[in-house]
């Protein structure tokens, strides 16, 4: 699973600084680009209206009631793909009649699709297992993370970067004084899953050990890192090449 996190933290910083072409392909399907049709999902949960999840990448996944391999596949990637900021949209298929599945392109066989933030389907594959779901999902996933991170201004305080959503963390003993509605916790303790699982979060510590803390940030996949001074101006923190070492979220199958 820890693999996951290595492509995604590469893809990110892909799609932040352009293709390299010694990187290898690790998308599971030829990408697509169509608009997605308008439709009503049938859900367990009820019916799902694709247009109501603009705005975010959604994981279509239908299959069969009876193929085990598919919802194994989708039980397994489900906590990662939700973690990185997917809308995970689960349709039991009863029979290929369905007409919601067929305007994907179902015919019977499991099938897997991703559609970006706009609309538009951005790869279809047979959902094997979760790396690949994981895998097919990746690059419009980490999209989405760069173009939340960037489409901010570069904050220069705590004030601002809490203005812009962002968290601060805050690793002194007994607290900083003027740091308020921090996170907070101990640097000696601080692990990944203390922190916000959308990777895209700006992210400010502070104290003695904020530094080291931030270091350990960006290894774990987090793209908006920064430092605060005593005053409170913030400096950002270069990126890991590969995220790396991030403990992930599990969650149950929605739909």
């Amino acid at each position: 699973m820890l693999r996951r996190l290595g492509l995604l933290g590469s893809l990110l910083a892909l799609a932040a600084c352009g293709p390299d072409p010694s990187a290898p392909d690790a998308t599971v399907v030829q990408p697509t680009r169509e608009a997605a049709p308008a439709v009503v999902l049938p859900t367990a949960e009820g019916p799902v209206d694709l247009a109501s999840l603009a705005g975010r990448p959604v994981v279509l996944h239908f299959a069969a009631a009876d193929d085990a391999e598919a919802w194994a596949a989708l039980a397994d990637a489900l906590g990662d793909l939700e973690a990185a900021g997917a809308a995970v949209v689960a349709v039991s298929v009863d029979g290929a009649e369905d007409e919601a599945a067929r305007a994907f392109g179902y015919d019977g066989a499991a099938l897997a699709v991703v559609v970006d933030g706009e609309g538009t389907v951005r790869g279809r594959a047979l959902p094997h297992s979760g790396d690949d779901l994981f895998a097919l999902a990746s690059p419009v996933l980490a999209e989405a993370d760069v173009a939340a991170t960037v489409s901010w201004p570069d904050p220069e305080t705590l004030d601002a970067l809490v203005a812009l959503g962002g968290v601060v963390v805050d690793l002194s003993e007994r607290g900083s004084p003027g740091v308020p509605h921090a996170l907070r916790v101990a640097a000696d303790t601080l692990a990944a899953l203390d922190l916000p699982a959308d990777l895209g979060t700006p992210l400010a510590f502070v104290g003695p050990d904020a530094a080291e803390a931030a270091s350990r940030a960006t290894r774990w996949g987090y793209v908006a890192v920064f430092v605060a001074d005593a005053d409170g101006t913030i400096t950002a923190v270069e990126p890991a090449p590969v995220a790396r070492d991030r403990p992930l979220r599990s969650g149950g199958v929605r739909g």
